[in-house]
């Protein structure tokens, strides 16, 4: 029995080194796999810093850079009194676009022509009576049947031709201020997917707010060169309007087709704040409605 505990006690310290090596076996396994396990986070942590200074110094062609960017539209006004004029920004080189009075006889082909030289264009719908609308049959205005008004809008848009995008407000009346017409406007403009620019003054907002209500793309117009405006004063509107898109990502100026305001913005447009992107109306009441940037 003696000579059986040397054997019995090498054994019994045979398997407790064996389980020791196991164990430290099983411990090194552990850390290696925790190691593994550091390291993947530590490189997805890495790879999200990356993207996130790539952010800081977009391409130029990327969709961030796009984002980073202000946008500014011009929207050229065609009320038939400067038509000539008007056509001419197709000419400029950037992206413009034209708003036509429905009611002229050339207005269809006025829209294809937009269209075909790659800018967007709008129906200019009078809401109210201008002095150049005085006897007009189809004027969008209070007092009218929903029906009859919902024919009106139907006819001016239809004038226009196809192809536009939207509508620009003429002649603000008190139509603007009226529920029910904006009721059966907005569902008119819904209906046809089509985008409204609010030109009217800043504190009249019903109809931006009623339109919005009903589903249609609004941007309101950050400035207004009127064709009788003096030098100066379109040159503050336009220094006001890229203020306007650096502080909020985007700007819509409306310009009267006239010429002074013309010769206005070509002269700005050489010497225009760096950092702003002119771009389509239609990407640009987008940017709006996506709120400032971050």
């Amino acid at each position: 029995m003696q000579d059986d505990e040397p054997e019995n006690a090498e054994e019994a310290h045979g398997m407790g080194g064996g389980a020791v090596a196991m164990l430290c076996a099983v411990v090194f396994c552990l850390s290696v796999a925790v190691m593994a396990l550091f390291n993947q986070i530590g490189g997805a942590t890495s790879g999200a810093a990356t993207v996130r200074a790539d952010i800081g110094t977009p391409d130029a062609g990327s969709s961030l850079a796009q984002v980073e960017t202000p946008l500014l539209a011009l929207v050229i006004l065609d009320d038939g009194t400067g038509t000539d004029r008007a056509m001419a920004a197709l000419d400029w080189g950037v992206p413009v676009a034209i708003a036509v009075a429905a009611d002229l006889v050339d207005s269809p082909f006025r829209v294809a022509r937009i269209a075909q030289a790659g800018a967007e264009a709008l129906a200019l719908l009078p809401f109210g009576f201008g002095p150049d609308l005085t006897q007009h049959p189809n004027v969008l205005r209070r007092g009218l049947t929903e029906a009859e008004l919902s024919r009106r809008l139907g006819w001016h848009l239809a004038r226009a031709g196809e192809g536009i995008v939207g509508a620009v407000d003429h002649h603000g009346g008190d139509i603007r201020r009226d529920g029910m017409a904006l009721r059966v406007l907005g569902s008119g403009l819904a209906a046809r997917g089509l985008l409204m620019i609010d030109g009217g003054a800043r504190e009249d907002a019903l109809l931006a707010a009623r339109l919005r209500h009903d589903g249609v793309r609004v941007g309101r117009g950050t400035v207004r060169l009127a064709r009788d405006d003096d030098t100066e004063t379109m040159g503050d509107a336009l220094m006001d309007a890229e203020r306007h898109a650096y502080a909020w990502g985007a700007a819509i100026v409306l310009v009267e087709a006239g010429e002074g305001s013309m010769a206005a913005v070509t002269a700005w447009l050489d010497r225009r704040m760096g950092g702003i992107d002119l771009a389509p109306v239609s990407q640009v009441v987008a940017r709006l409605r996506a709120g400032p940037p971050r």
